[in-house]
């Protein structure tokens, strides 16, 4: 198949990114020519170069009403320069791309497969509708993300439930002396008790709770540390997005919390954790840093929203609280306290839950399929 796939930024935001860059790279071991056209650069480019027959940098996907003119001339440009490519599928991720990505399709005879990784917007407006309608086939991360698109106009009969996974390889355990070293880098001694964070700063993450529940740690468990892991997204206005992290800063004010910039490799610092928390207040479609945490060996704590719950499944269902809660957080961290010595195969159990769940294999196999199916269908 020749794939045309569409990205905003080649960055490490958030899951979004890793999880199309690591399907694309399956899909092009495969042997599938892959083109990228994507809006802006980022620290992900030289993997994309590494798997890609072309990449092409546009202006944009949309017209904007700020700039009309202009933006619809770069949208024009970029449907001349994809119709070039003379793709067979046209994969999007996100739901801003699929006005283009259903007009390369028309100009191209080919079929439009869109990947669910974000809830829909709401309310969901009358032209993405109408859009969604035009979508070949759809492959979701989690059936929870697939419920919120029902009545949005896709057509939810052609939908795969393609659980995102993470590579065993990459994400797995450390030794106890790369865990010491780690956190004498970060100032931290091995009898600290590690809460990790890791991934973008915005409001809907949550790390508001996860600070208040931090702060009630204080007098019932040893050495508790705190570590935050991200920026605010690019997209995000930038004074808004500076004003949100100053409220975080103050909040925090007086706590044993370590903040860090957002970083490409995450796997020292989730194996050097003692808990990792995912405590997000929307719904998440399926968090990659629950299932990079736990082929960590590392417990998490995640909030009952979105795709969470079809991770923490059996016995890790206990590590679930409802979201803005932070009682309930505080007193499921203080739990986990200590686990390494009271309870040492616990990391053990996480790797091997980790190991239970479909590959990577299984989920390039869902997708493709996907993509196959969507195509013998317009050929009809």
């Amino acid at each position: 198949m020749r794939i045309l796939t569409i990205a905003n930024h080649l960055d490490s935001t958030g899951g979004l990114e890793r999880t199309q860059l690591t399907n694309c790279r399956g899909l092009s071991e495969r042997g599938h020519r892959l083109e990228l056209m994507y809006v802006q650069s980022g620290e992900f480019a030289p993997a994309w170069q590494a798997i890609t027959a072309s990449m092409t940098q546009i202006g944009t996907t949309l017209p904007r009403r700020a700039n009309p003119v202009r933006t619809f001339l770069a949208v024009a440009s970029a449907l001349r320069a994809a119709r070039h490519l003379r793709p067979d599928v046209v994969y999007a991720y996100r739901y801003w791309d699929l006005p283009f990505a259903v007009a390369v399709a028309r100009l191209s005879r080919a079929s439009v497969v869109y990947h669910l990784c974000l809830p829909p917007p709401t309310p969901v407006p009358a032209w993405l509708r109408q859009v969604l309608a035009r979508v070949d086939s759809t492959v979701s991360v989690s059936e929870d993300t697939l419920r919120l698109w029902r009545d949005t106009g896709l057509r939810t009969d052609r939908a795969t439930i393609a659980l995102t996974s993470v590579d065993l390889g990459t994400y797995r355990p450390g030794s106890e002396a790369d865990r010491v070293k780690v956190l004498s880098s970060l100032g931290l001694e091995p009898a600290d008790f590690v809460v990790l964070f890791a991934g973008r700063i915005s409001p809907e993450k949550g790390l508001n709770v996860l600070i208040e529940a931090f702060r009630k740690l204080e007098g019932k468990v040893a050495r508790p540390r705190l570590v935050i892991v991200g920026s605010p997204t690019t997209s995000s206005d930038p004074g808004e997005a500076q004003r949100y992290v100053d409220r975080l800063h103050a909040l925090a004010e007086g706590l044993p919390v370590t903040w860090l910039p957002r970083r490409h490799d995450v796997v020292p610092l989730l194996q050097a954790a003692d808990v990792a928390v995912v405590p997000s207040l929307w719904p998440e479609p399926l968090s990659r840093s629950i299932l990079e945490a736990l082929a960590c060996g590392v417990p998490v704590v995640a909030s009952r929203v979105g795709g969470s719950p079809e991770i923490l499944t059996g016995w890790l269902s206990e590590c679930l609280v409802d979201r803005d809660d932070a009682e309930a957080l505080a007193r499921c961290l203080t739990s986990l306290h200590g686990w390494r010595t009271r309870d040492a195969t616990l990391g053990d159990r996480c790797r091997r839950f980790a190991e239970a769940r479909p590959s990577s294999e299984h989920e390039v196999d869902l997708i493709e399929t996907a993509m196959l199916g969507a195509m013998r269908s317009n050929r009809r």
